[in-house]
């Protein structure tokens, strides 16, 4: 990537190189220092505009000034107390959970990461399913740096390297990608012969009632930004009734896709199904560090005191940012404005670059697939020289991924798709 040259600069990356590990990769050379709105500010006093959301994070934007008193507000009187006493904003913020999450579920764990949340869940799942040690995860998927997180995922093998053995039991199916069928159909002729994929497991070497639960990213997020189908089949809702007949538990990952990130607030709602547990994280609190895991009170309270726990959880800070957030996202409608944006520019995207790239997705998370890595990365590496940031995701990095905050200015997200438009078309 190319970088600025000033002084400051190569003292400031000389000083990370020396003091911070170089396992924590980062995508641009640069060091920001403010942020506001859509807009990153480096330390040599650069604009750029940052289509990265934070990798997903920053949904209203960085540093929404009623986000930031919200958490100045609560940093005045109450900054942390684990789970020593209960706390107002923590029972505030599961409240307002339950009144947003999909169907019955109403009953939140808070942690810090969606990795946690992930952790959580399977957790969750060995307590509902004692007895089951077997877990069903989805090739390209993404689910968390743990090493429990890490064991369910598989977008890249780099992140599992010289970390075996991980957790046991773990199982892997394809996932359903209609742009690159695992069973070399044709979407417009598909009769959800994917499933067979799951089915045959089952008559063939993991017996059904061996598995505790099911665990699935409704939209696949670093592996490419893949929906699951729902054009000629509902592929979720086959999942649920295979879970529902051999009492699985089906485990939703909205880390990525939740909280409106897909003009609903989580995007299992786009294919009307609700899953057992769902796993939250990122743009709940607009940049401050929060995960949760979801599920119906009957279900969470099967794990007794003390069985799962967390220092940093719910913090008071985190959940009054994040109560805040929720609030506006509310209050400003932004979950109509992201879906009916978001269907604008993909149809945008695809007028224009039809014959270029493969455009998916719903509301503002949208993957732009391209033939081969090479491109992604000068696209990318041109937009940055534009002053704009773009990051890949896909299996094999072939997808360019497009998260802008969700209240972004109209008029600044159709210029900066003009720009990559033409970028593309160039290249």
């Amino acid at each position: 990537m190319v970088t600025s040259q000033g002084s400051n600069l190569k003292e400031l990356l000389a000083k990370d190189e020396q003091f911070l590990s170089s396992a924590l990769y980062r995508v641009f050379h640069i060091v920001t220092e403010k942020g506001e709105g859509p807009y990153l500010y480096t330390t040599e006093g650069v604009k750029y505009l940052d289509l990265t959301s934070g990798i997903g994070v920053t949904q209203l934007g960085h540093c929404h000034p009623e986000v930031v008193k919200a958490a100045q507000e609560q940093l005045s009187q109450l900054i942390h107390i684990s789970c020593v006493t209960h706390h107002p904003g923590n029972i505030k913020l599961a409240e307002k959970i339950a009144d947003i999450l999909p169907g019955d579920l109403d009953n939140t764990f808070f942690c810090n990461s969606g990795a946690e949340a992930v952790d959580g869940s399977i957790k969750l799942s060995r307590y509902v399913n004692p007895g089951r040690p077997n877990i069903v995860a989805f090739r390209g998927s993404f689910h968390g740096r743990t090493l429990g997180s890490t064991a369910l995922s598989s977008s890249k093998s780099l992140h599992r390297i010289n970390y075996d053995p991980l957790l046991a039991g773990i199982n892997f199916v394809d996932f359903p990608n209609c742009w690159k069928c695992p069973v070399f159909k044709d979407p417009s002729s598909c009769e959800l012969e994917c499933m067979d994929l799951l089915t045959r497991m089952f008559k063939l070497n993991l017996p059904p009632e061996s598995i505790s639960a099911i665990i699935i990213e409704p939209i696949v997020g670093e592996g490419g930004y893949v929906p699951s189908p729902n054009h000629r089949f509902n592929y979720l809702k086959e999942l649920r009734k295979i879970c529902d007949e051999y009492n699985i538990l089906l485990i939703f990952d909205e880390v990525q896709s939740g909280i409106g990130r897909t003009g609903k607030w989580f995007a299992c709602e786009h294919y009307g199904v609700v899953p057992d547990v769902i796993t939250i994280a990122k743009g709940i609190a607009n940049g401050l560090p929060m995960g949760a895991f979801s599920t119906r009170k009957k279900l969470m309270s099967l794990m007794p005191p003390a069985s799962h726990g967390s220092t940093f959880g719910g913090n008071p800070v985190s959940c009054a940012a994040a109560q805040k957030t929720l609030e506006i996202i509310q209050r400003d409608r932004l979950l109509d404005y992201v879906f009916k944006t978001g269907s604008e520019l993909m149809k945008h995207f695809q007028s224009e670059l039809e014959k270029k790239v493969k455009v998916r997705g719903y509301g503002l998370m949208i993957g732009l697939e391209f033939t081969d890595k090479e491109k992604v990365e000068k696209v990318i590496d041109l937009c940055f020289k534009e002053k704009m940031l773009l990051l890949s995701a896909g299996t094999e990095q072939k997808v360019i991924r497009f998260i802008p905050p969700l209240n972004i200015e109209k008029n600044i997200l159709f210029d900066a798709a003009d720009k990559i438009i033409n970028i593309i078309k160039k290249t």
